[in-house]
């Protein structure tokens, strides 16, 4: 089991990863509420399937174990779980 705490860390470390890939202007801050989809994500639509990549590919390294999270019918939620690092950790949690 995986803790929304630990799984938030995790989500963090994530956008550490992408935030290397990214021009200064588009990095993601490392909030629990920064908006990851959406018009106030500096995230477009490939930035955010590569974060959440990043983010399989961090637990597969904690964990031992793979962890798939990326749901295309959940990309267009406004709401969704990949709406900020705080819902995602709680998907991640929730998954794990």
């Amino acid at each position: 089991m995986l803790s929304v705490e630990d799984a938030l860390a995790s989500v963090f470390e994530a956008i550490d990863e992408v935030n290397m890939q990214l021009p200064a202007h588009q990095h993601v801050t490392k909030t629990p509420a920064t908006a990851l989809t959406g018009d106030q994500s500096p995230l477009d639509s490939l930035a955010l399937i590569n974060l959440i990549v990043a983010l399989e590919e961090v637990i597969a390294r904690q964990r031992g174990e793979a962890l798939q999270l990326l749901d295309e019918d959940l990309l267009g939620e406004p709401d969704g779980p990949y709406s900020t690092p705080a819902t995602l950790a709680a998907y991640v949690a929730s998954a794990a």
